[in-house]
């Protein structure tokens, strides 16, 4: 009984359609390899979609290349520029094409899920931290309007502090002025009772 791993002998038909690609000289102003060979870049979109695409792949859909591309685990080089490159597939290798493979379902869905789940945990970050200001906002008014409710309380306590000041002084004022009162009045009777003996006594 064979191995299923030893049932691949040549290169996936996706590979080796980009490969023939490249050595075609016709398109070198649309597609080509990097000087270094390590590496193509799509010059012309437009041209490579409608022309090149369907001639070898039967189709004008340029990001279902592109999703080809990532299932075989070629990688963008920079945003600046359509370059892609696999770490060997090299322009001065072809042999090593059959080693290219296919990335399984599994990986990629994997791949996939975790992309999800760590978007989602960002939009989490993001929402905690907006709620994280959102409630250090409303703290802080709140510690606004303690502060506040403070003064007023105490200056109320102080008002009525004066308030008692003014009306114990007033009460101290009233109780010295009604003992003068008193005291005159004592005084006005022992003049009386003074002038009384002096109109009695004989002289």
């Amino acid at each position: 009984m064979n191995n299923r791993k030893n049932t691949h002998h040549g290169p996936a038909s996706f590979v080796k359609k980009l490969f023939k690609i490249l050595k075609d000289s016709n398109f070198e102003s649309i597609i080509s390899w990097t000087e270094n060979g390590t590496s193509f870049v799509i010059k012309d979109q437009h041209l490579f979609t409608n022309l090149v695409l369907p001639q070898y792949y039967k189709h004008q859909n340029y990001s279902s290349f592109v999703r080809q591309l990532n299932m075989y685990d070629f990688h963008k080089v920079s945003d600046s520029s359509i370059e892609f490159m696999h770490p060997i597939f090299q322009r001065n290798y072809p042999a090593l094409l059959k080693e290219i493979r296919r990335k399984s379902a599994e990986s990629t869905l994997n791949k996939d899920n975790m992309q999800k789940l760590t978007e989602r945990i960002q939009k989490f970050q993001l929402q905690q931290s907006q709620m994280e200001n959102i409630l250090a906002s409303l703290e802080k008014q709140y510690d606004n309007i303690v502060e506040q409710n403070q003064l007023l309380i105490d200056e109320l306590i102080k008002s009525r502090q004066r308030e008692m000041t003014v009306r114990k002084l007033l009460s101290n004022f009233r109780d010295e002025r009604i003992q003068s009162l008193d005291r005159l009045q004592v005084f006005e009777e022992k003049v009386e009772d003074f002038e009384d003996y002096d109109k009695l006594s004989p002289l």
